[in-house]
């Protein structure tokens, strides 16, 4: 840049020296012509700066994100859709498959499997489900029947889960305290707790699952008595009343004309001062 602005102002000087009748307006015309051009090129240079920089950074954040997203793929994980009553393949080669299924008023029955030899799974819905246990009630209002083609003996892994959804989260419903419970025949009652299998909740994905040695029966979704109906309360300060809102930060003034104004003569002050030194050396 600073090479082909040399040789611009040297094509001025010497057009000068070629036209000598046109007198210092001509010489004052030629020199305004190369700041111009100047300040136009300077332009051009920072625009083209700018958007190399932005083009290298939004090749970098792309490239980020691909190697992220590359490096969260499990190879040896396999996650499938379902729907209640039709029976799907669960693959074997000890690649884990989880069969996620539609969801119902709070979440979503999720199976997983694991094993060297594959599988068939079938999920039933039973919209009149037994009892629930004591202290307990449904958070969904049917229980899920699983049947498992080529049995459930000895697997690798399987897992009973329940993630609940957005929509549950934001009314309020804790599932923390949540069990996953089977159906016991003879009571026609669920059953929760240690004997079924082990359970846990993972915060970060709002998930109940339950280990078991044995996916096949008839599974229920439970919460303590009161907590499928307990809205979440307002955040207060302290004092019972709600927290006020934040007031909105003003908007920043609009720039003034005169600001410009005054740039403007900060900058034709200079350069007539540049053209003076400029004429005093030519003359």
């Amino acid at each position: 840049m600073k090479l082909n602005y040399s040789i611009l102002m040297a094509a001025q000087v010497l057009s000068v020296f070629a036209h000598p009748s046109g007198g210092k307006k001509q010489t004052t015309t030629a020199v305004a012509a190369a700041a111009s051009s100047e300040v136009a090129a300077s332009a051009v240079s920072t625009i083209a700066d700018a958007a190399a920089t932005t083009t290298a950074a939004g090749a970098a954040a792309t490239s980020a994100a691909a190697v992220k997203e590359e490096e969260e793929k499990d190879p040896n994980e396999v996650v499938q859709e379902s729907t209640f009553g039709v029976a799907i393949n669960l693959g074997g080669g000890d690649i884990k498959t989880d069969t996620n299924f539609p969801v119902g008023k709070n979440g979503n029955l999720e199976i997983e499997f694991k094993n060297t030899a594959a599988r068939v799974l079938r999920v039933t819905e039973n919209k009149t489900p037994g009892a629930a246990p004591t202290g307990f009630e449904f958070l969904e209002p049917v229980s899920y029947k699983v049947e498992l083609g080529g049995g459930a003996k000895n697997l690798t892994l399987q897992k009973v889960d329940y993630i609940q959804s957005a929509a549950s989260k934001a009314a309020g419903i804790d599932i923390s305290k949540g069990q996953i419970g089977r159906l016991c025949a003879e009571s026609n009652t669920f059953v929760v707790g240690a004997g079924v299998g082990e359970l846990e909740f993972e915060a970060d994905e709002n998930e109940l699952t339950l280990t078991v040695d044995n996916m096949v029966g008839e599974w229920g979704i439970f919460v303590p008595t009161g907590a499928a109906t307990v809205a979440k309360p307002a955040t207060g300060n302290g004092t019972g009343a709600a927290t006020p809102a934040t007031p909105a930060t003003p908007a920043a003034p609009a720039a003034s004309a005169g600001t410009g104004a005054t740039t403007g003569s900060a900058g034709a002050a200079e350069l007539a001062k540049l053209l003076q030194q400029l004429l005093a050396a030519l003359g």
